[in-house]
Parts: structure tokens; sequence; C-alpha cells
């Protein structure tokens, strides 16, 4: 039987949490704006100097090895493009919002870098098959288990009974959080992404992540494919053993085929977009490193 509602507890909680530094939706909002030009953007990033002054870190670090000195974000934007600074002005939001808030057992770098193989095999997934758009899978696949993170941090007790139960019976997390409680996290992490105010294809992703096809009648078709890709981007960044979301020990996750038909993937294209993960990462460990 399961135990005792954490729904209102948890609901009250999220109440606490830090909202999105505002330049994270207004620079998401401005990458669609064709009249968006380099003085804009910039503009707006500078509003939050702490961003800011992270995204010249990573610009002039080794990674870029650029062969001169980058003092401003208009030179940065113009280096690393609109959708690239985007995705690190997102990315960096998120790590700061969350960083090593009320933290438990969980090992958050480990998480993050899950999270983070997510996004970039899912935007590879979208590019490829020009089904959505990519730097809004990379957020949706960035954030889809960000409810762990609230679990870890305000339902500590639970969280840990999960990963033991997890542990013990090798299987997923969303299977042990569903043995024990009436609440999981893609439902916490929906509730997060409507505080948040992130576009409704992202929060389908969060939401419906666990959720076989049949169960999501009531969505568009357009925001069914967004569930694909991160159900896909999600298994095939557990198969790969980068970072942790907190599976049970042996647990394998399989790529469902009608999934991968749906999306016209093939089981080799998926090992292709997981292949060579390693340059991309170390340039988001470069950020995850200033924040977690």
């Amino acid at each position: 039987m399961k135990k005792m509602s954490k729904l209102s507890y948890a609901i009250e909680k999220i109440k606490e949490l830090p909202t999105l530094p505002v330049i994270a939706n207004r620079v998401q909002e401005m990458l669609y704006n064709p009249k968006t030009n380099i003085s804009d953007l910039a503009n707006i990033i500078e509003m939050d100097q702490s961003i800011a002054t992270k995204i010249l870190k990573l610009v002039n670090s080794a990674f870029y090895s650029l062969p001169e000195h980058v003092t401003n974000i208009s030179q940065a934007i113009t280096l690393l493009g609109f959708k690239n600074i985007s995705q690190i002005v997102m990315t960096l939001s998120v790590f700061d919002t969350l960083r090593s808030r009320n933290k438990g057992i969980f090992d958050r770098r480990q998480f993050w870098l899950h999270s983070i193989a997510t996004g970039i095999i899912g935007k590879r997934i979208a590019i490829e098959t020009k089904t959505k758009d990519p730097d809004d899978v990379f957020t949706s696949c960035l954030l889809h288990d960000i409810g762990k993170v609230f679990m870890d941090g305000f339902l500590k007790d639970e969280f840990k009974e999960i990963i033991k139960l997890a542990d013990e019976k090798r299987i997923s997390f969303y299977q042990a959080e569903n043995e024990l409680f009436d609440i999981n996290h893609s439902m916490i992490g929906e509730w997060i992404a409507r505080t948040w105010n992130l576009p409704i294809h992202v929060i389908a992703g969060i939401k419906h992540h666990h959720e076989p096809i049949e169960e999501r009648a009531g969505l568009s078709f357009s925001r069914d494919i967004s569930v694909d890709i991160v159900v896909v981007a999600d298994v095939a960044s557990r198969k790969s053993g980068i970072g942790n979301n907190g599976d049970g020990k042996g647990y394998k996750p399989e790529l469902k085929s009608e999934m991968l038909k749906r999306l016209a993937v093939s089981r080799e294209d998926i090992d292709v977009y997981t292949n060579n993960l390693s340059k991309e990462i170390r340039e988001f460990e470069i950020l995850l490193n200033m924040a977690v």
C-alpha cells in the first residue's frame, strides 16, 4: 500500500524554490524574434552580471583556445552564435538556481552529467530528424528529471527509500517511486516547469517522459514527438553510462521500437548520436564547475 500522500507538502515546498533568472526566459523569447540583433541580446545578458561573467569565463577557457581574449558579451555572441549562447544561458540559470539547494544524498554532479548527456543526444536527434526545434529539445531533456533534485532536497527520507528499493529490486527510479508513493518526479517536475513559465513543449517532455504512447492520447502530435525524443535520449544516455539518474544498480533500460519508428531512426542511428559525447560534455562540465 502506498504511503500517505506527499502531494500537498510538495506543492507548498515548490513555492519556496527560487524562480529562474528573468534573462533565461527573455533570452529564449529573443531567440525566436527575427528582429533580435547582437546588441539587443548582449544588453539583456549583461543585466545579470553573474551569468555574463561566467559566459566570458567559458569562452576564454582552454576549451575554446581562442587566439584573442574576449572582453565583452557581444564578442562572445559573435563567436558562439545566438543559439549556443541561449543554450548556455539556460544551462547556467538552471545550475545556479538549484546549486546545492537543500542537498541530500544524491550526487548532483553525476545527476547533471546524465541530464547534459540526455540534452546533447536529444538535440542531435532533433537536428538529424528535423522533427523539433533542437534548442527546445535540449532544454526539455536537460530538465526532464528536475523533480528528482526537488525530492532529494525536500523529500529526503522518501528519496532514500526510493533509491534503496530501486537498488534492491534492480528497477528504475520511476518504478520504485510509484511502488512507494502517489507522487513522482515527473509530476513534481511539471509543477516546477509551470512555476518557471517554461514553454509548453518543454513541460510536455518533463511531464510525460515515462508514459507509454497510448497514455499520451490527449497530446498534439508536435508535443507527442517532443516527448518521444526525450524518452529515447534519456534511455540512450542511461545506456551510455554517463552520470547517474538514480536508477537501481543493474537496471538496464531498453529503447522502445515503436518510438524509434515514429522518429524514423534506427538503433544504429542512436548509437551514432550517442558516440563522441565527451567533447560537448566537457563544455558543460566547465559550466557545472562554476555552479555545482
